[in-house]
C-alpha cells in the first residue's frame, strides 16, 4: 500500500519558486562552463602522469627576459578556474520571510483568467460620461489629431460644395420663373393692345390704366403705373410672388419694375431689391387701396373716409388741423406680425395720412 505524504506550505513555495528559477530540484544542476573547466582539469591531470611530462625539451630549459611576464594565457586559465556557481538554496529549507520576487507557476494551458471587478453605479455613470464627452468632441471637430482635423476639413468643403451647388440650383429656379413671368407679361401686353384698339377714341388715362390693369391680372397685381410720352413705367407684384411673400410672411412686397416702349413691347423687367423703393412702393399701394374703398362708398364725406382708413388698419387717432384731417394707422399686416412674431412688442409700425378738408389731396406717408 502506498503511504500518504504530506508536504508543508512553506516547502511547497520552495518547490516552487526552484521551478520558477529553473534549478533543478532533484540535485545540483552544474552549469556548462564549469563543466567545461573540470573536464580540461581532468586532461590536464592526465598528461601530468603520463611518462611523455618526463621527459623535457631542451627548448624548456632557456628561459627567455621575458619569462618573468605572466602570460595571457595564464591569466585565462587561472580566471576559468576561479568561477565559482552558487550554491542553490536547500529546497528542504525554510521561509525565513525575506523578499523575493516570487511568480506564481503558469501551466501550459496559459495564463489564468482574471478576475473581473464589480463596477458600481458611479463608476457606471462616470464611463458613461466619458464616453458622450468624446462623442461630443468629435462631433464638433474637436481632439482625436490630425484624422479629425481632416475629417473635419473634408466636412467643410463638402459643405461648401453643397451650398455653392444649392445656391446654383436657386439660381437656375430663379431664372426659369422670372422667363416665365416675361412671357406672361408679353402675352398680357398683347391682350391690352387689341383692347386698346376697340375702345372708344380718344382714350382717357384712367381707361388706358383699366385696361392695362385688366389684362395683367392674370399674371399679378399691378401697384403703380407711370405713363410716358415713349411709353410707360410698372410697377408689378406676380402672384406667384405675392403667395411666397405671404408664406414666408414678409410685409414689403416682392415687387418687378417693367418698362414698355411705345409699341407695347416689354423693353426690361427686373426685380427690385432696393429698401427705400420697396418702402415707398408699399406706402402707395397701402395709399391705393384707401382710395379704392372710398370710391366705392355712396357717400363722400369724412366719416366714410374714415371708414375707408379702418380697413385697411387699426385707427390710432384722429386729428383735425387747419388744412384737414390727419389720421395715424397702423396696418393690418404689421399689426399681425407684431402680435404673432414678435409677441406683442414695440416698435409699432405706423403710417400717416393726411388729406384736406375737400377730401381731394390725399397722401400717405411712414411715420
Amino acid at each position: 500500500m502506498e503511504e500518504n505524504r504530506t508536504i508543508s506550505v512553506s516547502k511547497l513555495a520552495a518547490l516552487e519558486r526552484a521551478k520558477a528559477m529553473g534549478v533543478a530540484i532533484g540535485g545540483n544542476k552544474i552549469s556548462e562552463l564549469e563543466r567545461q573547466a573540470r573536464e580540461w582539469r581532468r586532461q590536464e591531470e592526465m598528461e601530468v602522469q603520463s611518462p611523455k611530462s618526463e621527459v623535457q625539451s631542451p627548448r624548456s630549459e632557456v628561459q627567455s627576459p621575458m619569462s618573468d611576464v605572466q602570460s595571457p594565457t595564464s591569466d585565462v586559465r587561472e580566471s576559468m578556474f576561479q568561477i565559482k556557481r552558487l550554491a542553490p538554496e536547500d529546497s528542504n529549507d525554510r521561509e525565513t520571510g525575506e523578499g523575493f520576487d516570487w511568480k506564481p507557476y503558469q501551466s501550459e494551458q496559459g495564463e489564468a483568467k482574471k478576475k473581473v471587478k464589480n463596477l458600481n453605479t458611479a463608476s457606471v455613470a462616470r464611463i458613461a460620461r466619458k464616453i458622450m464627452a468624446r462623442e461630443w468632441a468629435l462631433a464638433l471637430g474637436r481632439g482625436g489629431g490630425f484624422e479629425n482635423e481632416q475629417a473635419s476639413i473634408d466636412r467643410g468643403v463638402e459643405e461648401y460644395r453643397k451650398k455653392k451647388a444649392a445656391e446654383k440650383e436657386r439660381k437656375e429656379i430663379e431664372k426659369t420663373k422670372v422667363h416665365r413671368q416675361k412671357v406672361a407679361v408679353e402675352a398680357a401686353l398683347q391682350v391690352f393692345g387689341r383692347n386698346l384698339l376697340w375702345a372708344p377714341k380718344p382714350v382717357a388715362p384712367e381707361t388706358a390704366d383699366a385696361l392695362l390693369g385688366e389684362a395683367l391680372s392674370e399674371v399679378g397685381e399691378c401697384i403703380k403705373l407711370t405713363w410716358r410720352p415713349d411709353g410707360c413705367d410698372l410697377f408689378i407684384e406676380p402672384w406667384e410672388e405675392k403667395r411666397l411673400r405671404q408664406k414666408r410672411g414678409d410685409l414689403l412686397p416682392a415687387l418687378f419694375q417693367t418698362t414698355i416702349d411705345d409699341n407695347l413691347m416689354l423693353s426690361s423687367y427686373q426685380k427690385i431689391k432696393d429698401p427705400s423703393k420697396l418702402q415707398e412702393t408699399q406706402t402707395h399701394f397701402i395709399l391705393k387701396n384707401i382710395l379704392l374703398t372710398f370710391r366705392k362708398s355712396a357717400e363722400k364725406d369724412f366719416h366714410a373716409f374714415e371708414d375707408a382708413v379702418a380697413e385697411g388698419g387699426r385707427i390710432i387717432h384722429t386729428m383735425q388741423t387747419d388744412r384737414g384731417w390727419k389720421i395715424k394707422l397702423e396696418p393690418w399686416e404689421e399689426m399681425r406680425k407684431r402680435n404673432v412674431e414678435q409677441k406683442g412688442r414695440f416698435p409699432i409700425v405706423t403710417y400717416v395720412i393726411n388729406t384736406d378738408k375737400d377730401l381731394n389731396d390725399i397722401s400717405c406717408d411712414r411715420a
